[in-house]
């Protein structure tokens, strides 16, 4: 019987919310002090490319929880919130105070956790994956050049890319796991835990591939390795039909660099279903090795800085090996807990709507033919 008593966090999901938070705040402050390097240094492309992602992402996260589909409330014009209601949310989230707010709300007060799982979900996908690439880039054409004697770069710029790039790595596992146990509340800890490894050696092979590509085919690969694979997966979705077409636009951004839906999602729900999205990144993966595999001859590898491709080279090897080696026993899993994204309520205590309505082109309702509930402020981002 429904005692109107919040059912109390799982031991083990507070600690998540807990390490969750201090990975946010790891992740922030490298991309910020990293931010701060280049700018001393004046390596105005890496300090626009990496500014410019920190800002998009607290600029649309913001905009989201504040005025989309994170806001207190959505398409009720009586209940309505009104511009001045909003900005202040808009502000704390902007500065990084909102996420601490509703980390204290689910550790101390046994809070609902969506917003804190949204929040850090649109780090990961919006600043520590494309940030990752940038910062990897930076380290092959940059920190690493010419030998460590080179004076105009400093003796800390290659250990603080690395650490940054860890964290980022760490960032995007932890966001994208914690997304997948909030839609699927019937998943365990242990495998919570392996999606967040699996997540993470996906986005280190594809970094660490890129940048090692685009550093041997510098200065056009980098842009044309990304504006090819935009297209690519412009066209997965627009053949797939699962999404409206202007939204696909936005979601094919981040899956330039990972895919996004949870796993537990049916294949007919995903933007790009998985066996799509990682056979294409198995043949660029293929393609981009073999022409790896070819400059290294023809490219001064030590003017890029030798230590730095090779262990970008063997980050990717690695991370590709163990991201197939985890992706099996993850998918089995996954499909024993499958559900589609248009549920809305599994009638268990502290079932929530996880799922967005109104982007997608078949979630008119819910899967027994009801009306959406509008879940408002349990809504997460819908992929």
């Amino acid at each position: 019987m429904d005692t109107g008593v919040p059912t109390p966090m799982p031991f083990w999901e507070r600690n998540l919310v807990l390490v969750a938070l201090l990975v946010h705040v790891v992740d922030v402050g490298l991309d910020i002090v990293v931010v701060l390097l280049f700018l001393s240094h004046a390596q105005w492309g890496f300090f626009f490319g990496t500014a410019g992602v920190i800002l998009w992402a607290w600029l649309v996260s913001s905009l989201y929880i504040s005025f989309g589909g994170g806001a207190p409330t959505s398409g009720d014009i009586d209940g309505d919130v009104g511009m001045s209601e909003r900005l202040p949310g808009f502000f704390l989230n902007f500065v990084q105070v909102q996420i601490f707010t509703e980390a204290y709300r689910c550790i101390f007060n046994n809070g609902d956790t969506d917003y804190f799982h949204t929040l850090r979900l649109m780090e990961a996908i919006l600043e520590s994956a494309p940030n990752s690439l940038v910062q990897l880039y930076a380290l092959v054409i940059w920190a690493s050049s010419k030998g460590d004697g080179d004076p105009a770069v400093p003796e800390g710029a290659a250990p603080l890319l690395r650490l940054s790039v860890l964290s980022s790595f760490v960032s995007v596992g932890l966001g994208l796991a914690m997304w997948e146990q909030k839609v699927q509340f019937r998943t365990s800890a242990w495998y919570v835990a392996a999606v967040a490894v699996m997540r993470a050696f996906e986005i280190a092979a594809r970094s660490a591939t890129l940048a090692v590509f685009a550093g041997l085919t510098h200065p056009y690969g980098f842009f044309w390795s990304l504006f090819i694979d935009y297209g690519v997966m412009l066209f997965l979705i627009v053949r797939h039909q699962s999404v409206q077409f202007t939204y696909g636009l936005f979601v094919a951004l981040p899956l330039v660099l990972v895919s996004l839906e949870p796993l537990v999602w049916r294949r007919d729900d995903h933007a790009v279903p998985k066996d799509s999205y990682y056979l294409v990144r198995i043949i660029e993966f293929v393609l981009m090795w073999t022409v790896i595999i070819r400059n290294q001859d023809a490219v001064e590898v030590d003017d890029l800085g030798a230590n730095a491709v090779l262990g970008c080279e063997v980050l990717a090897l690695l991370s590709m090996l163990g991201l197939f080696v985890t992706l099996p026993f993850v998918w089995r899993v996954a499909r024993q807990h499958e559900l589609s994204r248009d549920v809305a309520d599994w009638a268990e205590d502290g079932a929530k709507d996880a799922m967005n309505d109104g982007l997608y082109t078949d979630s008119e309702g819910s899967s027994d033919g009801s009306p959406r509930h509008d879940g408002g402020d349990d809504e997460l981002p819908p992929e």
